[in-house]
């Protein structure tokens, strides 16, 4: 697994265009895996992350509307915008390990790598087959 907002923000991006670029890469995490799991799945996951990661990341918890069980990445974009780049990457990694830890432990890890792994190379502007080649 990759985290492409670290290495975007040792490249000088600014608060605001890691916000949008992590907000992109839940949406094409959510494409990848509604199809499979649900889009009530892929929001429990989430959900679960960001409760998981608010004890060591206590920006990353919001309140969330009751009977709206969705990702609202629009609240996300919203507490990554307000924070430095580096809290940018570093709250969106983290969240994206557990992500993909509570998506292996229900699928197993060979499976989540290969669901999520057109993400990862989508994230780092390579196709699937720039990285893993045959």
């Amino acid at each position: 697994m990759v985290a492409p907002l670290d290495m975007r923000s040792r490249d000088g991006a600014n608060s605001a265009r890691l916000a949008d670029a992590a907000v992109t890469q839940w949406d094409a995490i959510a494409s990848a895996l509604t199809p499979i799991i649900g889009g009530n799945g892929v929001a429990a996951l989430y959900h679960r992350s960001l409760y998981l990661n608010a004890k060591t990341h206590p920006w990353l918890a919001h309140q969330r509307n009751a009977d709206a069980f969705a990702m609202d990445l629009a609240a996300l974009r919203s507490l990554l915008i307000d924070r430095d780049a580096a809290d940018v990457a570093a709250g969106n990694a983290a969240l994206i390990q557990t992500f993909n830890e509570l998506l292996a432990s229900l699928v197993g890890a060979s499976l989540a790598e290969r669901l999520l792994g057109p993400v990862w190379a989508q994230s780092q502007g390579a196709t699937p087959e720039q990285n893993h080649p045959s």
